[in-house]
């Protein structure tokens, strides 16, 4: 069975959420002045399907030890999988930010606060071999 845990999408879903009241806002008001609407309402739907499309829903530790990174909808974007086995270090970036280093390269996740322990947990238990330095606090 999978354990999930929830993302956390931070500020960039607000900023483009107020993008999409402005340009809905504006796609209203060319309905009731008669202008054509062709072009706002193309940028609302676009906005709203980009919106969509980006926002994280949740991570998921699967049966074959993968961390896969699950979207709202999937669309422009497949859930994205990171083995385990390739995680060579985690470490706490802020209190919901988790910097997670590989063999090659890295990835920052945005974890709800409340689940970050939970989710630290289940990794190293997975992959022992994962390092990770001791807080600063």
């Amino acid at each position: 069975m999978e354990k999930k845990y929830r993302a956390d999408n931070g500020l960039g879903n607000f900023f483009w959420g107020i993008m999409a009241v402005v340009l809905l806002g504006i796609l209203v008001y060319r309905v009731v002045h008669k202008e054509s609407l062709w072009t706002v309402g193309l940028y609302f739907a676009f906005t709203v399907v980009f919106i969509l499309s980006v926002t994280i829903k949740e991570y998921a530790i699967t049966d074959q030890n993968f961390l896969e990174i699950r979207f709202v909808l999937k669309l422009f974007s497949r859930n994205r999988r990171i083995a385990i086995g390739d995680m060579v270090g985690l470490k706490r970036e802020k209190k919901n930010q988790l910097r997670i280093d590989k063999v090659r390269g890295f990835e920052v996740i945005r974890v709800k606060e409340k689940d970050m322990e939970a989710l630290i947990a289940e990794l190293r238990e997975r992959n022992p071999r994962i390092r990770m330095p001791e807080r600063e606090d």
